[in-house]
């Protein structure tokens, strides 16, 4: 059975998650709390949790150095850091320290339920299934990003036809929409739609290139409804439209 430890300097707000949790987990999840994060680790050395749920703002050791405490004897632990402060400088420092995900309390109940049970269903996988390999990056430039970025930037490029949008990427990384999106900009120099834009056309050029695929059909798997869009976004990016491409490439 799995384990879920809640940590809360706020012995109301421990309770009642735990009390949530352990409702929602009903027959899945055993759901232990504890009221500081000296006491988490004692109870994590001697019974190691599948997922931490903790609060960050704490006296003594914030959730921040517990999570780090906690990484030396557990990495398999899955940590997500519930708070009410709606802080990048926190978020940034999560991402940092491979938090799963990151939970503003306003959120409400759904929204904790929801990502334990994602951080739960990520810890069958990893423990059932084969372990896959990461994409390689494409550029050296590229290998000298976080491991978080290099692993979205490959969700993204198997994914060009798909909704891309903010919400959908900050799903696959576990993390808030309006901090992954600041923390990528701060971490590559550019926002996640400048790498979208850029993904799309390598592929674009790539299919105009190497396939016979009609315009409509290229148009739809780099993600574009409209194949008269897709030309007059081709004409932008590059100064000639599809059909002019191609033929200077064949």
């Amino acid at each position: 059975m799995n384990k879920i430890l809640v940590v809360d300097d706020e012995k109301l707000i421990a309770d009642g998650l735990r009390a949530m949790l352990a409702e929602a987990f009903a027959g899945t999840a055993e759901v232990g709390c504890c009221y500081s994060a000296k006491d988490a680790v004692e109870i994590l050395t001697g019974a190691p949790a599948d997922v931490l749920l903790t609060d960050i703002n704490m006296p003594n050791w914030s959730g921040l150095e517990l999570h780090e405490e906690v990484s030396r004897f557990s990495p398999e632990t899955r940590v997500i850091y519930l708070t009410g402060y709606s802080d990048f400088e926190y978020a940034r420092k999560a991402l940092d320290q491979h938090a799963f995900a990151y939970v503003l309390k306003g959120e409400g109940d759904e929204s904790v339920v929801r990502t334990v049970s994602r951080a739960l269903a990520a810890e069958d996988r990893s423990g059932n299934a084969p372990a896959q390999a990461p994409a390689a990056p494409e550029s050296d430039a590229e290998a000298s990003l976080p491991e978080w970025v290099q692993d979205l930037h490959g969700f993204i490029r198997s994914r060009l036809a798909e909704d891309l949008s903010l919400n959908v990427l900050a799903e696959h990384c576990h993390f808030h929409p309006v901090y992954l999106s600041r923390t990528y900009r701060e971490v590559t120099g550019k926002t996640l739609s400048d790498f979208i834009s850029s993904a799309r056309l390598r592929k674009a050029r790539e299919l105009l290139q190497e396939s016979r695929m009609n315009i409509r059909e290229i148009a739809k798997c780099t993600g574009f409804a409209s194949d008269n869009y897709f030309c007059r976004w081709f004409r932008k990016q590059t100064g000639e439209s599809p059909q002019e491409f191609r033929k200077t490439e064949l």
